[in-house]
C-alpha cells in the first residue's frame, strides 16, 4: 500500500525534482511521506494544486510574492533530508517565538494552549505568524523573494496571524473543542477534520496544497463554504436552520448584500456569505466571538436600507426618533455570556449593582431570527432564542414569551426610572405620572410585579377575565385591536381570555405596525413620549395638585392608544361603564391616565384600585378633608375621596 500512494503522489511531484541536486528515490521517499501526512481527504494531485497557487513560491510561479531564482515548487516546506520536524520531512525553519497571545472569549467553553511543536498549526506559524522569512528554509539556507532577501508576511497583511499581537482576533487553533452546547466533531469522511488527538488544527479548514477548493473564496479552504458549510461543520446554532438571516425573506434584499456593504468572501448575498456576513475568522474588527464590526455596527450594514428594505431600516428608528432604546448611547456592553443561567455568568438583569443596558442582541438573536408572526404572549420569529425573566423573576435561556424579554431591564434591574442611558441624552422619556399607590414604593417601576398585580392590570402576563359587551364589566373593549384607520388588525382578537403584546401600545409611531407605514415595527423608538405608537397625552400638571387647570382639550386623536382596543367614542363617551366618564374627559379635559394606571397596580387593594384606578399625584390631591382615594362600590359604582380641577370630592359618589 505504501508503494501504491508512493507512485501515484511521486507522479505528481515528478516537476519538483532539482535534477542536478536531488535524486528520484529522494522525491518518491517524501511523496510518500507527505501523502501520509496529509491524509486521503487531501488532493493526492499535489503538484498540480500548488502549482501557480499563492503557496508556490517558485521564480516561475504567477504568483505575486515568489522567489528570485528557485525552480523547485516543494522546497520551501519540505526536503527529504536533514528535515526538522520528521513529519512532514519539514524544512522550514519554525517561529522562535514561543508565547501568543491567544483568543480568549466570556462564552469560550474549550482550554486555549500555546501551540506546540506537536500540533501541525506550528507549521503553518513558520511563515504565518511573520517572524520568519519565506525563504528560511533548514536545508537549502536562505532562498530570496523578489520582495526583498529576507522577505517576511508584514504585519499588515491578513495572512499574518500574529502581526506582533498575538491570536486574540484569529479563530482559535491547536486546541481540543469542548463538544457540546453548540459544538460537534465533523462527521467521518468530511474534509474538515480534528487532527489525532482531537484538535483543531490549521489544516482542519485549510489545505496548504490545494487553493481553490472553494472557487470564489480561494484561501486554501479544504471545500466550497458557500453558506458557511465549512463552519457549520462545527458549529450549531439554535434557531439557524429556519433563520432570515440564513436565508433572507426577500431574494433581492438578499442579493444586494455585497463588497460595498462589508462582504468580504467573494460570495454576494447574506445566504450566501451565511456566518461571514456578521463574523471574520482572521482578524475581525472585533476580537471576541470574531465578529467584523462593534456591536449594532454590524446589524446596521444591513438594517441601514441598503440591504433590509426600508421596513426593516433600524437604524433610521435610532437616529431619527426622539424617543428610542438606549443603542447608542450604551455601546458594546452586552455580553453573550450575561443571564441568570449559572453563578458563573454575569447577571446585569438582576444584579441590582450593575447598570441596565440595552443593545440589539439584548433582544434579537441574530441566529434565529426569522419572520414568523406570533400570537400574544408568545415570543414572535423576530425574538426567538433570546434570554429572558420569567413573571415570577426567575432567569430563562430562551424566552416563550415576548414579555419576558423586556422584564430583563423593566422588572427587577436596577436604576429605575433611568437617570442617564436615555435614547435621547437630556430628554427621556417623557413625564413619568406620580402614581397614589408608588409613594414610598421602592419597587414603584416594576413592571413584572404590575402585571402580575392581584388587583388590577392590562392582561400581558395573563388575560384579565373580564366579561364585555354593553353588560360586561368592559363594555368599551372591541373584538380586536384596530389600526389608526378603523380596521380591525388580521389575526388579533380582545376578550376575556385573550392577552396583548408589550409592543401593542410601545412601538414605531410611523412604522408599518400601523397598517400604512414605510417604516420598522417593534420597540426600537418613537416620537411619542415612552416610545409609544399612538398618541396618549398626559394633563399637563397644574400649578398645585388638585388645582383649577385648563386640563387636556378633548379630541378623538389625544385619546388614539385607548382607542386602539376600547371604542371611545361608541362606548366610554357613551358612559357605558362609567356614569361621568364623558362628564371628565369632555367636561373637565381630564385625561385617562390621570385616574388610571396602564400596567396594573403594584401594591394597591381591590377596594381602592380596581378598574386601574391609581391616580396621578401631579394632577389630584386631597379633599378638603385630607383624604385622597377610590374606594369600589357595587357594579360600576364607587366613591371618590379627592380633589381634582378645582373640585371638592368629599366624596362624590357613582352609582
Amino acid at each position: 500500500m505504501w508503494q501504491i500512494r508512493t507512485i501515484v503522489a511521486s507522479r505528481s511531484l515528478s516537476t519538483c525534482v532539482r535534477s542536478k541536486t536531488m535524486t528520484s528515490v529522494k522525491w518518491l521517499i517524501l511523496a510518500g511521506s507527505l501523502f501520509m501526512w496529509v491524509g486521503a481527504s487531501f488532493s493526492q494531485n499535489f503538484k498540480s494544486d500548488v502549482k501557480n497557487s499563492k503557496h508556490d513560491f517558485s521564480v516561475a510561479s504567477t504568483a505575486t510574492i515568489h522567489a528570485v531564482s528557485e525552480t523547485a515548487l516543494c522546497v520551501f516546506c519540505h526536503t527529504p533530508h536533514n528535515v526538522n520536524p520528521t513529519q512532514p520531512l519539514w524544512n522550514h525553519t519554525p517561529s522562535a517565538v514561543a508565547t501568543y497571545a491567544l483568543y480568549s472569549s466570556s462564552t469560550l467553553r474549550s482550554i486555549m494552549g500555546q501551540p506546540t511543536a506537536a500540533d501541525s498549526s506550528k507549521l503553518c506559524l513558520s511563515c504565518h505568524d511573520g517572524t520568519v522569512a519565506l525563504g528560511d528554509t533548514v536545508k537549502s539556507g536562505m532562498i530570496p523573494f523578489v520582495q526583498g532577501p529576507q522577505y517576511m508576511i508584514p504585519p499588515t497583511s491578513r495572512s499574518n496571524l500574529y502581526r506582533g499581537v498575538g491570536f486574540l482576533d484569529q479563530h482559535p487553533f491547536a486546541f481540543i473543542p469542548s463538544i457540546g452546547q453548540g459544538i460537534q466533531a465533523p462527521p467521518p469522511g468530511d474534509p474538515v477534520r480534528f487532527d489525532a488527538n482531537g484538535k483543531v488544527q490549521c489544516i482542519s479548514c485549510h489545505n496548504p496544497h490545494a487553493e481553490n477548493k472553494d472557487s470564489t473564496v480561494g484561501r486554501f479552504l479544504v471545500k466550497s463554504n458557500v453558506r458557511s458549510a465549512i463552519c457549520l461543520t462545527c458549529h450549531l446554532k439554535d434557531g439557524w436552520t429556519g433563520s432570515a438571516h440564513r436565508q433572507p425573506v426577500s431574494a433581492f434584499d438578499d442579493g444586494r448584500y455585497g463588497p460595498l456593504q462589508g462582504a468580504h468572501t467573494g460570495y454576494t448575498g447574506v445566504s450566501n456569505n451565511g456566518c461571514e456576513s456578521c463574523h471574520r475568522p482572521h482578524a475581525p474588527s472585533v476580537a471576541q466571538r470574531l465578529t467584523k464590526y462593534p456591536e449594532e455596527q454590524v446589524c446596521f450594514k444591513c438594517h441601514d436600507g441598503s440591504v433590509a428594505d426600508t421596513l426593516r431600516n433600524i437604524q433610521a428608528v435610532f437616529q431619527n426618533k426622539m424617543y428610542r432604546h438606549p443603542v447608542l448611547v450604551t455601546p458594546s456592553v452586552h455580553d453573550a455570556s450575561e443571564g441568570p443561567t449559572t453563578s458563573l455568568f454575569r447577571i446585569p438583569e438582576t444584579d441590582l449593582g450593575a447598570a441596565r443596558h440595552s443593545e440589539c442582541a439584548d433582544c434579537h438573536n441574530p441566529h434565529a431570527a426569522n419572520s414568523q408572526i406570533g400570537t400574544p404572549p408568545l415570543v414572535s420569529g423576530f425574538l426567538s432564542f433570546v434570554k429572558g425573566f420569567t413573571s415570577a423573576g426567575t432567569g430563562t435561556t430562551s424566552a416563550q414569551y415576548a414579555y419576558e424579554i423586556c422584564f430583563k431591564c423593566h422588572s427587577d434591574s436596577a436604576n429605575k426610572p433611568q437617570a442617564t442611558d436615555r435614547g435621547t441624552v437630556g430628554v427621556g422619556y417623557g413625564r413619568n405620572p406620580q402614581r397614589l399607590t408608588d409613594q414610598a414604593n421602592p419597587t414603584r417601576y416594576n413592571t413584572r410585579m404590575e402585571f402580575n398585580s392581584i388587583v388590577a392590570f392590562h392582561p400581558v402576563v395573563a388575560p384579565r377575565g373580564l366579561s364585555s359587551g354593553l353588560s360586561g364589566e368592559i363594555p368599551s373593549l372591541r373584538a380586536a385591536p384596530i389600526y389608526p384607520g378603523g380596521a380591525p388588525i388580521p389575526g388579533r382578537v380582545l376578550s376575556p381570555s385573550s392577552q396583548i403584546y408589550c409592543h401593542d401600545c410601545h412601538n414605531n409611531d410611523t412604522g408599518r405596525n400601523l397598517g400604512v407605514g414605510t417604516e420598522a415595527w417593534g420597540s426600537h423608538g418613537s416620537n411619542m413620549p415612552h416610545m409609544l405608537e399612538r398618541t396618549n397625552v398626559l394633563e399637563p400638571p397644574p400649578l398645585s395638585p388638585g388645582a383649577p387647570s385648563g386640563g387636556m382639550p378633548y379630541s378623538l386623536a389625544n385619546y388614539a392608544l385607548c382607542d386602539k382596543c376600547h371604542d371611545i367614542q361608541n362606548s366610554t363617551l357613551r358612559d357605558q361603564s362609567f356614569k361621568y366618564h364623558n362628564k371628565h374627559i369632555v367636561g373637565v379635559n381630564a385625561a385617562c391616565s390621570t385616574c388610571h394606571d396602564p400596567h396594573g397596580i403594584n401594591g394597591g387593594t381591590a377596594l381602592n384600585n380596581s378598574r386601574l384606578i391609581n391616580f396621578d399625584l401631579s394632577i389630584v390631591g386631597p379633599n378638603s378633608a385630607g383624604q385622597l382615594k377610590f374606594e369600589k362600590g357595587g357594579f360600576r359604582s364607587g366613591a371618590c375621596f379627592l380633589k381634582c380641577h378645582g373640585e371638592d370630592h368629599s366624596p362624590k359618589n357613582y352609582p
